[in-house]
Parts: structure tokens; C-alpha cells; sequence
């Protein structure tokens, strides 16, 4: 089975900007993120760079780790997110993405 974000590049998640992720909670319910912002520094040829940063309510906090994102036009599909930021009204959190680019035919 492949996984859905080993197709995901970072134009994927820009052209999803400012829409909302829903992470999936142990106990069923789900919180709101929304997509803020791409960044894609400079890399070395074959190599794939990009974070993506999600804001979100202040609480409850997510721990760093493995969370199920849902998504209207992405689907389902699992993601590594930490906490790098947070206000009395938001937390802050990214991915990170690094990996070998695909070879085009």
C-alpha cells in the first residue's frame, strides 16, 4: 500500500493554503488546523525540502508526533508535526519534509 504523502510535494500543500486539516484525537473527535504557510529553501539537486506550518487553537496542545490528518481534497493520511510556536490565542506547528527527489521518466 503506498503511502498518499509519498506523492505530496510542497506545490500540493501550497495550492491548499489558508484550507483547513482535520487531526484526528484518541478519543474521536477531531481539532482544526489550517495551513499557513510553504517554505522551500534552496536544496541540492535530487533533494526535496519543504515545511509546512499549520496554525491551530491554543488547546489542547498536540504532542509531537505522529497525528491522522483528513483533509477535503487531500484525503486521508498520516503526519509528523511539532509545536514551534505559540500565543494566547494559537499554537503553531510543522512538518518537515526532506527526502530524495522521484526521478521524471
Amino acid at each position: 500500500m503506498v503511502d498518499p504523502i509519498a506523492n505530496f510535494s510542497s506545490r500540493t500543500f501550497a495550492e491548499q493554503l489558508h484550507t483547513t486539516f482535520n487531526v484526528g484525537m484518541a478519543d474521536g473527535s477531531s481539532i482544526p488546523l489550517e495551513l499557513t504557510s510553504v517554505n522551500e529553501p534552496a536544496a541540492p539537486a535530487g533533494v526535496e525540502m519543504f515545511s509546512v506550518h499549520f496554525r491551530g487553537p491554543r488547546a489542547p496542545r498536540l504532542p509531537q508526533q505522529i497525528h491522522r490528518f483528513q483533509h477535503g481534497k487531500l484525503g486521508g493520511f498520516d503526519l509528523f508535526i511539532t509545536a514551534i510556536a505559540g500565543d494566547d490565542q494559537s499554537t503553531t506547528y510543522e512538518a518537515v519534509f526532506h527526502r530524495l527527489r522521484k526521478k521524471q521518466p
